[in-house]
């Protein structure tokens, strides 16, 4: 599974589906999905979404192009939000809490955190923080 970060408004998003091909700008993120992304969602948001509710939220996109089509998943505002706001302590405390202190040397988490958070922090008014998800490596 291929999950690419990106900002864009709602309008924006028939015209990336009708072309097929990743949204510019954006980031790849290795080693989550959107389901997996729903327990960080908890934990940026303080509980406020719970993990079943962001899990749920993920799982199903706001826009997609059939059963083998790539579909577009909207991250909650409330992530983004705090996302974007976070400074880098704050961020580093919750890829520990996300990986459960495993002290892996696998930087995926810590790396798919950071893109989610510089893309958080310059969104323009009226952007939204999306997900792509399409099958493959």
């Amino acid at each position: 599974m291929r999950v690419h970060a990106f900002l864009a408004t709602a309008a924006e998003l028939p015209g990336l589906l009708d072309g097929g091909t990743l949204p510019a700008p954006g980031t790849p993120l290795a080693g989550v999905d959107p389901v997996n992304l729903g327990s960080l969602v908890e934990i940026v948001t303080g509980g406020e979404i719970a993990d079943g509710s962001a899990e749920a939220l993920l799982e199903h996109p706001v826009l997609g192009a059939g059963v083998r089509g790539p579909s577009i998943h909207l991250l909650p505002a409330e992530a983004v939000e705090a996302l974007g706001s976070a400074d880098a302590a704050e961020r580093a405390r919750w890829v520990e809490e996300w990986t459960g202190g495993n002290g892996r040397t696998n930087d995926a988490p810590k790396q798919a955190l950071e893109a989610l958070a510089n893309l958080a922090a310059r969104r323009a008014p009226g952007q939204a923080l999306y997900l792509w998800v399409a099958d493959g490596p």
